[in-house]
């Protein structure tokens, strides 16, 4: 049931990353990655949570990765370029970057506070802004050959405050989705009560 329940997570965040973040890119929204990372949360979150194993987190986005991969490859005649690998790259990086804020949060949620949800949220910040930071390096590097190419040609300051605004964005869906979850399990207890 573990195994069915990541590969379904798996599968179904790919197909979301494909789907969705094909619109977004469409309507050339430079919101993409501040949407795309929470639902892939969502998604690790959920495994996890069917688990119980840490590992479940980057088992997840692996299997996403792959999902992404095969979905790009076969809509674009059996070829892929960076278009294809970077979006692939960064679930990945997503799986690696959000275990330790996923199992955070999960056991602030055992303690039962209410206010569990704001440390795993500044964890959740500092996690995405770190794998942006990697992800964002890694994916200079491999399309201008070196930082210093990305230093001379990119506006640095620009790509700063839209890395810091997409950061704040993504970890703000993140706790508005885990509130909406709370919420939502105590009407079905209490319905259920």
């Amino acid at each position: 049931m573990k195994t069915k329940s990541i590969l379904k997570y798996g599968a179904l965040w790919g197909i979301f990353e494909i789907t969705l973040g094909f619109l977004l890119h469409l309507l050339n929204s430079s919101l993409a990655s501040a949407i795309l990372i929470p639902i892939g949360v969502l998604f690790m979150w959920a495994a996890y949570k069917s688990t119980n194993k840490w590992w479940s987190i980057p088992l997840v986005s692996v299997i996403a990765a792959v999902s992404r991969m095969v979905i790009y490859t076969v809509i674009n005649n059996f070829t892929c370029g960076t278009e294809g690998i970077f979006p692939t790259l960064a679930i990945v990086l997503e799986g690696l970057a959000f275990i330790y804020p996923i199992v955070f949060l999960e056991k602030e949620k055992k303690k039962g506070s209410f206010l569990f949800v704001f440390k795993p949220i500044l964890l959740f910040y500092v996690a995405i802004l770190l794998y942006m930071i990697i992800f964002k390096s890694i994916a200079a590097v491999i399309k201008w050959g070196d930082i210093n190419t990305l230093l001379a040609e990119y506006d640095i300051k620009k790509e700063l405050i839209a890395l810091f605004l997409d950061t704040l964005i993504s970890s703000a869906l993140i706790g508005i989705a885990i509130v909406l979850q709370e919420i939502f399990l105590l009407i079905v207890y209490h319905k259920s009560d």
